[in-house]
């Protein structure tokens, strides 16, 4: 559009060169020459053209225009999603993992120092008397041994044993019908203890009833033998006869910490004894076999007047029956009931049915 511009003012600057009035000096010819002078006339038009200024100044516009529009559609829409995901992925379970692995840690560390007994067992567990078993037992530790308690809990043999191994033992017979091993395993100043219960199996009944034995009772040795007896009654203990089985034997118990003494009868059966004299209203003096006791031997304790006092019921003189078990005690019936005597080892008695 400029260019035609400068054309037409080219032209109408020639339209009005020409229309000038000409000198009839043919000499002044020379200034027409001039005219290519116009040729550089020319030139402003692509001087003043503005185009090139005008076309750099369109071109960036554009440019930043468009460039600003896809970051922002870019930075906000995948942010927020990709901080959302990572926070989602439950941390806890990293920390579920890690409460399980200081446990696994601990019982590492603590096996060192702590002794285990991993097995202890016997090849049988009910057994006839002095019958042969195999105890069988693993342990962590530095040494062991098993012990054998009896029934109430006193260690009657040690063994000393490898950390793990086998001993093969034979069951006492006359120790009661439980006998306890008992493995102790030792590592440093620490020990650990497992036990195993052995039941002895009585061949013999007893004559009062097996469920009446007391725990720590050894096997019957023999059926009960049965024969005359004689029972009384006194203030603070009792008096017993039995002539069974090759006895004929007096027994005194008083209950003063349960005590008792036996004597082989002396009594001719016609001998009256009255050293005690006449007992006091209600009571009643000891008879036979029991006044002759009274008055020629003593309790376990002193004199028997002070022992067991008189007597509270007259002389029964029903059949006893008498049955020895194999670590030494007896059973001895009565109308007051069973009882059983230690034997000479303590003489204590106690009432078991």
């Amino acid at each position: 559009m400029a260019s035609k511009t400068c054309f037409a003012l080219f032209v109408i600057i020639l339209v009005l060169a020409a229309c000038q009035q000409q000198p009839t000096d043919i000499a002044a010819l020379p200034t027409l020459a001039l005219l290519p002078s116009l040729t550089p006339s020319n030139t402003p038009p692509p001087t003043s053209t503005p185009t090139p200024t005008v076309t750099p100044s369109r071109t960036p516009t554009p440019t930043p225009t468009a460039s600003p529009t896809p970051t922002a559609t870019f930075t906000p829409s995948i942010t927020p999603t990709f901080t959302i995901t990572p926070t989602f992925t439950v941390t806890p379970t990293a920390t579920s993992t890690a409460t399980f692995t200081p446990t696994a840690t601990f019982t590492a560390s603590a096996t060192p120092d702590t002794p285990q007994i991993i097995s202890f067992t016997a090849s049988a567990n009910n057994v006839a008397p002095n019958s042969s078993i195999v105890l069988s037992w693993q342990t962590v530790s530095d040494a062991a041994r098993i012990d054998q308690l009896n029934a109430q809990g006193a260690v009657v043999q040690t063994y000393s044993v490898v950390p793990t191994g086998q001993l093969p033992v034979s069951v006492p017979g006359n120790q009661g019908r439980l006998v306890i091993y008992r493995l102790t395993a030792l590592r440093g100043s620490q020990q650990i203890t497992a036990s195993v219960p052995i039941t002895i199996q009585c061949s013999v009944p007893w004559f009062f009833g097996n469920e009446f034995a007391p725990p720590d009772a050894g096997c019957a040795t023999a059926l009960g033998a049965i024969g005359p007896g004689a029972f009384q009654a006194f203030e603070r203990g009792i008096m017993l006869y039995v002539n069974a089985n090759g006895l004929n034997t007096v027994y005194g118990l008083q209950n003063d910490r349960s005590l008792y003494i036996s004597y082989t009868n002396g009594w001719d059966g016609t001998t009256a004894f009255t050293c005690f004299g006449a007992p006091p209203s209600g009571l009643l003096a000891p008879q036979d076999m029991f006044a002759w006791a009274y008055c020629t031997t003593n309790a376990p304790i002193g004199g028997w007047s002070q022992a067991i006092g008189w007597a509270t019921s007259a002389i029964n003189k029903d059949q006893r029956t008498i049955q020895f078990e194999d670590t030494g005690a007896f059973y001895i019936d009565s109308p007051l009931g069973v009882y059983r005597l230690s034997g000479p080892q303590t003489r204590t008695w106690t009432k078991i049915k």
